[in-house]
């Protein structure tokens, strides 16, 4: 007979069969959950079981060292200022000779580039630095100007008159169609006696002996107004000579030579005098010598002389 207190089966019931079946799968997914995890860090991390084929993206690397430097930037190109174009300026280029013409005003110079015509500007002189004063006292300039290139432009005003407006004390002027010309001092020419700035009166040229006429230029600027005053060259010293001047005659009769002379060496005087041309019936009986400027004939002169 057998005992049923000696039954090896559990003695839990259905309820505690149950638990033991569940709490089994609860384990089993746990541990499968923990190995897809870890499969997946070894993976990630480049472990040696990871399969680098397994995958199209690149593995990724990482450094080492962490970066300290909170201030850095990336490296870029140096910024470089752009060249500037050569000028095309002619006045930064403007060389002796060159000639300008005035857009601007009299305080205030816009040179452009021009002929050289009477009003134009001509450089006469160029120096290097920035002082316009570096031209006073360069023969015929008017004018310094600095453009700003590091050069000052000695400028010379040609005078709508003519270049006469420069002529020198000695030099000698004549005409050259309407305008006044530097000429030789050849008979019939003006010689300069004296240039006067500003536009004086040319009763102080009266000062001067044997002054008979003047020339007053206008400038640029009122200040270069040039009063020049001068003499005629006449052929020989009888175009001078005044009523009872002493002269020294020589030479053939049909053309005699009149010089001034003491009156203690002279040979002959002056006994009437006109400033007409070829007033031959004026001199009634007298020797007479007349003459006439063709550039100038407003001077002309017929002179009345007698022997001593």
């Amino acid at each position: 007979m057998t005992d049923s207190s000696t039954d090896t089966k559990s003695s839990g019931g259905p309820g505690s069969r149950l638990f033991d079946k569940v709490g089994m799968a609860v384990v089993i997914e746990v541990l499968a959950g923990l190995v897809i995890g870890a499969f997946g860090l070894v993976a990630q991390f480049g472990g040696d079981d990871a399969d680098p084929s397994s995958s199209g993206d690149p593995t990724p690397s990482y450094s080492a060292e962490p970066i300290t430097d909170l201030n850095w930037t990336a490296e870029t190109e140096p910024e470089t200022e752009p060249e500037e174009e050569p000028t095309t300026d002619p006045v930064a280029f403007a060389s002796v000779g060159d000639c300008f013409w005035n857009a601007g005003t009299t305080d205030d110079f816009e040179l452009e580039s021009s002929g050289c015509d009477p009003g134009a500007f001509e450089v006469v002189e160029v120096y290097g630095g920035d002082d316009p004063d570096d031209c006073d006292g360069v023969h015929r300039s008017s004018f310094g100007y600095a453009p700003g290139y590091d050069s000052v432009l000695c400028l010379s005003y040609l005078h709508p008159w003519g270049d006469a407006y420069y002529a020198e004390s000695g030099e000698c002027v004549g005409r050259g169609g309407d305008m006044y010309v530097i000429a030789d001092c050849s008979a019939g020419n003006f010689q300069v006696l004296e240039r006067r700035w500003g536009g004086e009166d040319s009763n102080g040229c009266s000062e001067w002996e044997y002054y008979n006429g003047s020339l007053d230029f206008p400038g640029y600027i009122d200040d270069q107004d040039m009063l020049l005053c001068m003499r005629m060259v006449y052929p020989d010293d009888i175009g001078y000579a005044e009523v009872d001047t002493c002269l020294y005659a020589s030479g053939p009769d049909d053309d005699l030579t009149f010089e001034f002379a003491d009156c203690s060496r002279s040979n002959a005087y002056v006994a009437g005098r006109t400033g007409e041309y070829d007033a031959t019936g004026f001199c009634d009986g007298y020797g007479w010598a007349t003459w006439q400027s063709a550039a100038f004939p407003e001077h002309s002169y017929t002179v009345c002389w007698a022997w001593l």
